[in-house]
């Protein structure tokens, strides 16, 4: 290994063994209340040191929410890999979302945080155009899912790209209600029955608007004359 190649070596260990320590920080005090002095001592190392590779709080935070949304990624790239049936699609998704919430929840919280506004504001052009990608990159593997079901469907009208978001928000609330529920000590209920059963009634609304599409398509085909019926 040349001089190059070990010095980057070194600085990848680096940067990880930061980001390792500002992730134990964010999760045992929060974002907001996480200093770099904090992060410093965590990782064991001098301030200075840090910002010789992260300008700030904020940059580690979008650098730890990248590697998140990475893990995300492969979680539903693992759903799409086993290729389920069309009926199966959506339970599969809301496996993989839960399986995120479930064992990857600090990185949940983490991408909670950016739904602050002022948090775009310091979101560097760099930063914002990785995170950027990997979000649109998440949509497409479930909206690629959710085409194999329209397809099947073949009666429903509905433009994937909306049953997407659809899905994409059911998510996030159902999760961040748990979350708050967490937060004010209040009973919290069992997230992966909410977001299967909220998956399936999108599904049976799917396949009800079918059936009223049939019918309707079939009134209106008995109100012709017999010669213009197909």
């Amino acid at each position: 290994m040349g001089i190059p190649e070990r010095k980057q070596r070194e600085k990848l260990l680096r940067q990880t063994q930061i980001l390792d320590a500002a992730y134990q920080v964010f999760r045992d005090v929060g974002f907001l209340a996480a200093t770099m002095d904090q992060i410093a001592e965590r990782a064991e190392l001098a301030k200075g040191t840090i910002y010789i590779y992260f300008k700030s709080k904020e940059e580690l935070y979008f650098s730890l929410l990248a590697k998140g949304l990475d893990i995300l990624i492969e979680l539903l790239s693992e759903k799409v890999r086993a290729n389920p049936p069309p009926d199966a699609v959506l339970r599969e998704i809301a496996d993989a979302f839960y399986t995120y919430y479930r064992d990857y929840t600090d990185y949940f919280r983490i991408f909670m945080i950016m739904q602050q506004e002022d948090m775009h504001a310091k979101l560097s052009p760099e930063l914002f155009k990785e995170i950027n990608a990997r979000v649109l990159a998440i949509l497409r593997l479930v909206r690629g899912e959710i085409q194999k079901l329209l397809e099947h469907e073949r009666a429903l009208q509905v433009d994937s790209r909306l049953l997407t978001d659809i899905l994409w928000g059911a998510f996030i609330g159902i999760t961040q209600v748990a979350l708050v529920r967490e937060k004010l000590n209040v009973k919290r209920r069992n997230v992966e029955d909410l977001l299967l059963l909220c998956y399936e009634l999108i599904c049976k609304g799917i396949r009800t608007d079918g059936g009223r599409q049939k019918g309707k398509t079939a009134r209106s085909e008995e109100k012709k004359p017999h010669s213009e019926r197909r």
